[in-house]
């Protein structure tokens, strides 16, 4: 695949991302895994190398459940109202000297549990045949959340 082809995908991807994060699930139950796994599973090989962490998961399905998982305090916070999202956007991205896309992001929380400082990380992904084969999310910051006082 080109490389433009392979940044519309990525762009794609990306953009996919940010309309989960968008959408409002305050009418009813929600699976977010089931969400996520539907988003997203166009975009990933069945057979993906993915890091989130330190922790090395090589099945699509369970890769994108924990990235779902890793997801569900935010939308916890987000569904008690104790939190809002301010901002929510890819900052850059860039291809490596690997020949990876790399996408930088930042999440801007808002409430009155938030720090008020931004959450940023990066995604590098590694495209084949118009899919994900390998993933690793760096510098994947704590949820900044302030305790009651």
């Amino acid at each position: 695949m080109h490389l433009p082809n392979i940044q519309v995908r990525e762009s794609s991807l990306n953009q996919a991302i940010l309309d989960l994060a968008r959408t409002h699930f305050l009418f009813g139950p929600f699976d977010l895994q089931a969400l996520a796994l539907e988003a997203f599973r166009p975009y990933y090989a069945d057979h993906v190398a993915f890091w989130l962490g330190p922790e090395l998961v090589t099945d699509r399905e369970e890769a994108l459940a924990r990235l779902a998982g890793s997801l569900e305090p935010i939308y916890t916070f987000l569904e008690m109202g104790t939190m809002t999202v301010e901002s929510f956007q890819v900052a850059l991205t860039m291809k490596d000297p690997q020949g990876q896309l790399v996408s930088h992001w930042e999440l801007r929380l808002g409430g009155p549990y938030a720090t008020g400082k931004p959450l940023r990380w990066q995604t590098i992904r590694l495209w084949r045949n118009g899919v994900v084969i390998a993933e690793r999310i760096a510098n994947l910051p704590e949820l900044g959340v302030r305790t009651m006082e």
